[in-house]
């Protein structure tokens, strides 16, 4: 296995914050060499396809609210590495990122850093370099928050990001899962996640809280049937299409 080679995710919906922030991360993972970068990128019509971006682009039309799992497991379909990294406009030093990589021959997935500094609107417009000096307290990130690494077939293994939490919630799942069923590890390092001023919509907070309760009761082995109905329903068509 090449670990220098790996397929890169982000997940994205474009707004005027959000395409600086889109740069930046794209400028730091252009900067490792034999990389695949996708952009999955949810709206009704592309915002971003006439940039000129250094990544391939794919549009999922859609009208409702950004679901990032979705995008997710798309990417993961049109990945071209058993070794994938999930961005949700995140950095870190690059020389502890590719420790991480490495890390993938031991471990199923590897969360890069354990603790996520939240940069401020100034601080996201800022030089790559000056954003890796800043040094404050950042909170204790769940594995598959910011940037997470997953052999492919592992996160397959267990049905994929959880279509049905949509803004929240989709990390505590996921991170559920992996502690349950892969072999993972967390480095102790520092990240740097961009501003975003998004806010998820209290309906569907609430509706995600419910979900996310009735999974979190699941017995281990309701969950592993939760995920083998999960395993043939991952596609390149949103599951849950009935919001």
């Amino acid at each position: 296995m090449n670990t220098h080679s790996f397929t890169f995710i982000i997940g994205y919906r474009h707004s005027l914050e959000k395409i600086n922030s889109l740069r930046k991360v794209l400028d730091w993972i252009n900067g490792f060499t034999n990389v695949d970068v996708l952009i999955i990128e949810q709206d009704t019509h592309s915002k971003i396809s006439h940039l000129p971006l250094k990544a391939r682009h794919i549009l999922l039309k859609s009208d409702k609210p950004y679901n990032k799992s979705w995008g997710f497991n798309v990417g993961t379909k049109l990945s071209k590495s058993n070794i994938i990294v999930f961005s949700d406009l995140s950095i870190m030093d690059p020389n502890q990122f590719i420790e991480a990589i490495k890390m993938v021959e031991k471990y199923e997935v590897v969360s890069p850093f354990k603790k996520q500094i939240g940069l401020q609107p100034n601080e996201s417009g800022m030089q790559i370099n000056d954003i890796l000096t800043i040094d404050r307290f950042g909170k204790d990130k769940l594995i598959s928050e910011g940037l997470c690494i997953f052999r492919k077939d592992s996160i397959q293994k267990i049905g994929g990001w959880p279509e049905d939490l949509i803004g929240n919630g989709e990390d505590d799942f996921l991170s559920k899962k992996v502690k349950q069923f892969l072999n993972w590890t967390e480095l102790d390092q520092k990240g740097y996640q961009f501003y975003n001023s998004d806010t998820t919509n209290p309906t569907l907070q609430q509706r995600n809280l419910q979900i996310l309760q009735t999974l979190n009761n699941l017995s281990k082995e309701d969950l592993v049937k939760s995920i083998n109905l999960s395993l043939p329903k991952i596609a390149l068509t949103n599951r849950y299409d009935t919001f």
